[in-house]
């Protein structure tokens, strides 16, 4: 129940910095993944479930207000139960944690009108400190407790599913070597799904070039970066002058 309690804590803070401060970018799949890691005990297992998670989440947002997986959820669910389990299980329960919590999203963004229609009132009558009200604490509440109190169940009451699961697993290991072979493939479908929205028919040497470095070269990942921050800056300085760039 400790651990449920802390865990669902930790959910509610995460999502409550992502609506507008983002002071360390908390509602991330990696972000939330390694500081749930942190709080079970298993920093590693964090990483690879929120790591994985993020591949996956890379170029996805809420644009519009549109609702995607909630991959904060699914990092936290994923890490407690990796844990236990193993990283295939882990990832295997944190994907349908990530798509079943776009009904809770749908639903707390409708609960939220409320606060909201509220908030447009109490604007009209300058009242400032009642509109802070509503959205500071009320729409933050609703927001917060929508991953908090699935997060907290979840953990809190999940033991007969996670020996259930367990139990399948062991019966039948030929499902368990299909979750490894699908984890491996959740990445690449991230970075295609990333690449899809990017131009890269509009500037494919930058996506050769960085294949070289990464295939020929053995250069890190961070170096790479680098170079590339390098790159963009030259080619902005080259097309649209020093001011720009």
């Amino acid at each position: 129940m400790l651990t449920a309690l802390i865990l669902a804590i930790w959910a509610y803070l995460a999502i409550c910095d992502n609506l507008s401060p983002k002071l360390i970018m908390a509602a991330r799949p990696l972000m939330a993944g390694t500081v749930a890691g942190i709080l079970v005990g298993d920093v590693q297992m964090g990483m690879m479930i929120g790591g994985t998670l993020e591949l996956m989440a890379l170029g996805v947002y809420t644009y519009g207000g549109a609702t995607i997986p909630d991959y904060l959820v699914g990092s936290i669910l994923g890490t407690y139960f990796g844990k236990t389990m193993g990283f295939e299980t882990g990832i295997a329960l944190a994907i349908p944690a990530a798509l079943l919590l776009t009904q809770v999203d749908v639903l707390q963004r409708f609960l939220n009108f409320v606060f909201v229609h509220a908030a447009d009132r109490y604007a009209e009558k300058g009242d400032a400190a009642a509109f802070d009200r509503m959205m500071i604490f009320f729409s933050h509440t609703i927001w917060g407790l929508s991953r908090a109190i699935p997060v907290f169940l979840a953990v809190a009451f999940g033991e007969p599913l996670v020996k259930a699961v367990s139990s399948f697993f062991e019966a039948n290991p030929w499902f368990n070597k299909g979750l490894k072979v699908t984890g491996g493939m959740l990445p690449a479908l991230g970075f295609a799904m990333l690449l899809k929205i990017l131009p890269v028919e509009q500037y494919p040497i930058f996506l050769l070039l960085g294949f070289v470095m990464f295939a020929y070269l053995k250069m890190p990942l961070v170096g790479i970066a680098l170079a590339a921050v390098a790159i963009a800056v030259i080619y902005q300085q080259l097309k649209y002058g020093a001011k720009e760039a």
